[in-house]
């Protein structure tokens, strides 16, 4: 399961005013790198800036944002940035806690299957949809030329297996940056239950704790 932790840097979140939340992961993927962060808004809250942060993509699509990209060791920490416009709150509620939902995405997939002599190396990299990426096996390039990632951002390359031997270690590499490796993990928090729900979470979302506007809870 996902560890993200929000940081306040001491301000306190207060209804229909704006603010910034910082994410912090406190891991990868069993060592691995963190390579994506995907969170979903919760409803209600509007008017999000992601913070631009060097070597990652950023976006924000039907209330998800992503960071892409880049690479952040299992052991070392960031922070990912949102500004974020908090609703309003009905009158007599004082305070009212909001999660977002994490996913944070591993080494993204790249896989191996061989069929005779034959060895296909496939992989789904959304982030670089419609550019190319370098593929290697250990620190041997597989292909002489740069391999296109499809519109859907998926490859596939199809090659004799002796040049993908079992157990090797197989490398998408964009400048050098790692984008993608045949380990793979994905780490995410599940699902808030429903109001109303006896379910229990051990380790729920992360969330913030937002406080009426002052003198709007005493109405």
């Amino acid at each position: 399961m996902a560890h993200v932790g929000v940081e306040l840097h001491g301000v306190t979140p207060t209804a229909g005013s704006s603010s910034s939340i910082f994410l912090r992961p406190g891991h990868g993927c069993d060592g691995d790198a963190t390579n994506s962060i995907s969170v979903t808004l919760p409803e209600g809250v509007t008017t999000v800036k992601p913070q631009a942060k060097a070597g990652w993509k950023v976006s924000n699509a039907n209330g998800v944002i992503t960071w892409s990209g880049g690479e952040l060791a299992d052991d070392q920490f960031d922070e990912f940035g949102l500004r974020v416009t908090w609703p309003s709150l009905p009158c007599g509620v004082a305070s009212q806690k909001y999660y977002f939902r994490t996913v944070q995405v591993c080494d993204a997939e790249l896989t191996v299957n061989r069929s005779g002599g034959q060895a296909t190396v496939s992989g789904r990299l959304p982030a670089h949809a419609g550019e190319t990426v370098d593929l290697f096996v250990d620190e041997t390039r597989l292909t002489i030329h740069p391999v296109a990632v499809g519109v859907d951002g998926t490859f596939r390359v199809v090659t004799s297996a002796g040049k993908v031997p079992a157990g090797a270690l197989i490398t998408a590499r964009q400048e050098g940056r790692t984008l993608g490796t045949s380990t793979s993990g994905t780490e995410a928090w599940v699902d808030i239950p429903q109001a109303g729900s006896t379910a229990a979470l051990a380790m729920p979302a992360p969330s913030v704790t937002v406080q009426a506007a002052s003198g709007t809870a005493a109405r």
